[in-house]
């Protein structure tokens, strides 16, 4: 006895083996991808079902077809879009935006949004204009007094570190934009060249 193979778009995986054809007086049958659609069943021919036994994880429009889709070529632009993407990803990541703060045995990474440092720029001018001597900030989670000039000083450090890594990595996505082939962009590392990060040991202040 030979199987009759059919697929139907509400059935699990599509694929479903059947004894015997169904008449077409009862079913709805079809021929074409729009009926597969639209739900009917569609009758496999043998050549069809080979096609699919060969290529597994071809598309039910694939099969029918018996033609496996041509993958679209990677272009030029795609590979330098795909970069830039990692380039911006990688600037805004943990491997870039952070500083460290040692106070006592406890060490953390930390970082302040450009928001937030505009925030602390407003309290230190506020604090310098009326002599208070000792400034509170939360770095991250955790609370740092700090005397005002010293959170002044740090404050600035962080600002220029954001400024020397925003300027690398518009220099990456310059240089990634002048690249010539799909080869040299996928080679190209953006993840070097950025500054070490700022270390502010506040155990003394």
């Amino acid at each position: 006895m030979n199987n009759k193979t059919y697929i139907r778009k509400s059935v699990k995986g599509y694929y479903i083996s059947l004894d015997n054809e169904l008449p077409a007086t009862a079913y709805e049958i079809g021929s074409t991808y729009q009926d597969f659609l639209d739900n009917k069943w569609m009758l496999l021919s043998e050549e069809q079902v080979a096609f699919h036994v060969e290529n597994p994880t071809a598309s039910v429009k694939e099969v029918l077809d018996m033609q496996l889709t041509p993958v679209p070529e990677r272009t030029l632009a795609q590979a330098k879009s795909e970069k830039i993407a990692a380039i911006n990803s990688y600037d805004s990541s943990d491997a870039v935006n952070g500083f460290n703060i040692i106070n006592g045995e406890d060490t953390i990474i930390a970082w302040l949004t450009p928001s937030e440092r505009a925030n602390y720029r407003s309290s230190i001018d506020a604090a310098e204009l009326v002599g208070v001597e000792n400034l509170q900030l939360y770095v991250g989670e955790m609370p740092v007094t700090l005397p005002t000039q010293s959170a002044k000083m740090m404050l600035a450090q962080i600002q220029l570190y954001a400024d020397q890594c925003f300027i690398v990595t518009k220099q990456h996505i310059a240089a990634v934009a002048a690249l010539e082939t799909i080869e040299a962009v996928d080679a190209y590392d953006n993840t070097v060249d950025y500054p070490s990060k700022p270390e502010f040991n506040l155990t003394n202040e």
